[in-house]
């Protein structure tokens, strides 16, 4: 509770809003209806969600689906995360990530990949499309965390394969077959839900809970649930995604790589870096990962540093 507020907090996804989202709404709203249930105070109230990213959007039509009044205030509605992203299901705990964490991250994550699966069979009762299963190929130093989702019959054995690019150019990879997220298509699917159900949308910036009358608050700020919250453990992560042109038809390019490679910075230091393919749009070619960076002004210089190692990788 925050001042006689109820605020339902899902934000921070250690990088990974995607791969946990089904999983963390449907958590955050039990969390809300088990103490909806015990307060009085809070029946027939209506809901504000903070937010029109993938989590805002999502909250809101669950919420409205199960006969709540709700609506949502967002600094942003376009251009924001949620749409630009690679489109891996990556499931893994983070380095850092206590015992209770990484239950945590196994539990939500099996909970959305089940739901994404749900999706590409047909059986979502409000999601048409958006995700679909393909092969990924990942480099032997990389675990994205499968093994539970192997156990459980979700995700089937890898195995090792050659990836030959007939250019010289071969490596040693796991061939997983797994989910790769369409983020813009579900974003679509889930702006259209939004609009069938008659959720209104206010554009306005929220610095404080204070500002918002409703009793009820959903908090899926993301980056911006920093000023509202105080929180410093919210870490920001900037990303770098580069969307390719003239390639062959994209129904030959229906598959994943996620390898590690080893750059010189600018400094002379040897550092890891990644390398992503996905058949989004005419396929897009990342990533960064700069921790604490919180700026959304595109940084060419990592532009360069991403196109000199792919064509390292890949070849001419």
């Amino acid at each position: 509770m925050h001042d006689n507020k109820l605020v339902c907090h899902n934000y921070g996804h250690g990088g990974a809003g995607w791969t946990f989202l089904f999983g963390c709404v449907n958590e955050s709203i039990s969390q809300f209806e088990d103490e909806h249930s015990r307060n009085a105070t809070l029946q027939n109230k209506s809901i504000v969600v903070i937010g029109a990213g993938c989590y805002g959007l999502l909250t809101a039509i669950m919420l409205r689906r199960k006969g709540h009044t709700v609506h949502i205030i967002a600094k942003e509605t376009k251009n924001i995360p949620s749409n630009k992203s690679a489109g891996f299901f990556f499931p893994r705990h983070r380095k850092s990530s206590t015992t209770h964490e990484k239950a945590i991250f196994q539990a939500m994550g099996m909970e959305s990949y089940k739901t994404f699966l749900e999706i590409i069979n047909g059986t979502h009762p409000f999601i048409k499309q958006g995700p679909k299963l393909l092969p990924a190929y990942f480099g032997l130093d990389i675990d994205p965390g499968f093994a539970p989702y192997i156990e459980q019959g979700l995700v089937q054995q890898p195995e090792q394969v050659t990836i030959d690019f007939n250019n010289g150019k071969t490596y040693e990879a796991m061939a997983y077959h797994t989910v790769f997220i369409n983020s813009a298509a579900i974003m679509q699917e889930l702006q259209r839900n939004v609009d069938e159900l008659n959720i209104s949308i206010e554009k306005k910036e929220v610095s404080s809970f204070d500002e918002c009358n409703e009793s009820i608050i959903f908090n899926c700020a993301g980056l911006g649930a920093k000023t509202l919250t105080g929180d410093k453990r919210l870490i920001p992560v900037q990303g770098h995604l580069i969307t390719l042109k003239d390639q062959s038809p994209l129904d030959e390019l229906q598959y994943m790589i996620n390898v590690k490679v080893v750059m010189t910075d600018a400094l002379g230091k040897k550092r890891d870096e990644l390398i992503y393919y996905a058949p989004r749009e005419s396929g897009i070619l990342g990533i960064t990962f700069k921790r604490g960076e919180d700026s959304l002004t595109t940084n060419h210089h990592e532009f360069d540093r991403l196109l000199q190692r792919c064509q390292d990788y890949f070849g001419e």
